[in-house]
């Protein structure tokens, strides 16, 4: 038994002790979206929209140069057990045999239809302006968003979300998994990025979205008259849609496992990175941001300031040799560590995401570092050569 009297230990304990105690908190209390799904609430509310007529739908897909991934995806979709519903796929210049390819499917599907870029198309995004005509020769009032990188999860998968298109909704927020083939680093990012976002959007005002498997009104689109304001961007378009145009009251989020998107091919680095890149020039059009990002900036500091204290703590008990105290750090850490594993492997089940297990609170760090490296260039990129490359 022995007492402390060093002002130093005395605060690097109690200061590690109260920073273990805050993430402990945090990783104990549920989020929205794990409450949504373990509670009974989500499926009587999935069970009522089921008894409703479903909403004719459809389903835009955005595509340039990806045949063979076209072919299988167009067979998935256009076999989706599901009544009134549409496929218009978007052809943005390609070079293959694209439109062959469409023209074909088009004989033995009737309720499949292609358009396609201009070629003269100048100063807009390709990638906008193929929303926006998708959307305009769309025939139902509701529209689901696909690109030829995701498979649907299920024959199920339209079903799904239609339950969620309710006459008080405009948007439904649908959730993604990604490749197997990916690095761990980036399975968690995708992870950690989609719990924290549709969580947000089941409490609050959606912040962004998924790119894919977002579902929305027709008119929402057609309606917006400054869309062209945020035409130049290349990618997180979609989240800006909805970071600006949907309200909580009037939002709605899938997270069937039927209704998953799943990816059929890595992204490299270099990609992945740009479209972080992507999504940091996207969120300059963000509104109501501050509460989301002060929450995620709050959390990452914590986990960060967790691990400096416990280097620290760690540290002045062995140079000390108070093993007791020693022992105590290691197990408190333990602990977190391990809630904080059961925490994401949750979301990871559901997402159909691999966790990085045991080396899950080195990927928090090492993810922490990689936004940090983009803000860095992001800020310091020089703008002509930024949007130069915003641009096909």
């Amino acid at each position: 038994m022995f007492f402390l009297t060093n002002p130093i230990e005395i605060t690097a304990y109690t200061s590690f002790l109260l920073v273990w105690a805050v993430n402990l908190f945090r990783v104990c209390q549920p989020n929205a979206l794990n409450k949504k799904l373990k509670g009974k609430e989500n499926r009587r509310d999935t069970e009522s929209a089921r008894q409703t007529e479903m909403p004719g739908i459809s389903v835009i897909i955005l595509t340039e140069n990806q045949e063979q991934k076209l072919t299988p995806l167009l067979e998935n979709v256009l076999e989706q057990a599901y009544d009134s519903f549409e496929v218009v796929v978007v052809d943005k210049n390609s070079t293959d045999n694209t439109r062959l390819l469409l023209e074909n499917m088009e004989k033995r599907y009737e309720n499949l239809q292609h358009t396609f870029i201009p070629k003269d198309t100048r100063q807009v995004s390709i990638h906008t302006l193929a929303l926006i005509l998708g959307a305009k020769a769309a025939r139902y009032p509701w529209i689901v968003l696909l690109t030829p990188d995701f498979q649907p999860a299920s024959g199920q998968w339209l079903r799904h979300l239609a339950a969620q298109m309710t006459a008080d909704r405009d948007f439904v927020l649908g959730a993604r998994s990604v490749n197997t083939g990916s690095s761990s680093l980036r399975a968690f990012h995708c992870l950690l990025e989609q719990n924290r976002f549709l969580s947000w959007a089941i409490g609050h005002q959606a912040f962004r979205c998924n790119e894919v498997n977002l579902a929305f009104r027709k008119e929402k689109l057609l309606s917006c008259k400054n869309f062209g304001e945020y035409g130049i961007l290349l990618s997180g378009v979609e989240s800006v849609f909805v970071n600006r145009f949907s309200q909580k009251e009037r939002t709605g989020v899938c997270i069937e496992p039927e209704a998953l998107l799943l990816e059929t091919e890595t992204a490299d680095s270099k990609n992945w990175k740009h479209e972080m890149l992507c999504q940091k020039e996207a969120a300059r059009f963000y509104t109501h941001s501050t509460l989301f990002r002060l929450c995620g900036g709050l959390r990452m500091t914590m986990i960060w300031l967790l691990f400096l204290l416990s280097i620290t703590a760690l540290g002045i008990s062995i140079l000390t040799q108070h093993w007791e105290i020693t022992a105590g750090i290691v197990i408190l850490l333990g602990l977190w560590t391990g809630l904080r594993i059961r925490e994401m492997k949750t979301a990871a089940q559901l997402f159909r995401i691999k966790t990085a297990g045991i080396y899950l609170p080195f990927y928090d760090l090492r993810l922490s570092c990689v936004y940090l490296a983009n803000r860095i260039r992001y800020a310091f990129q020089d703008r002509k050569v930024f949007y130069r490359n915003m641009f096909h």
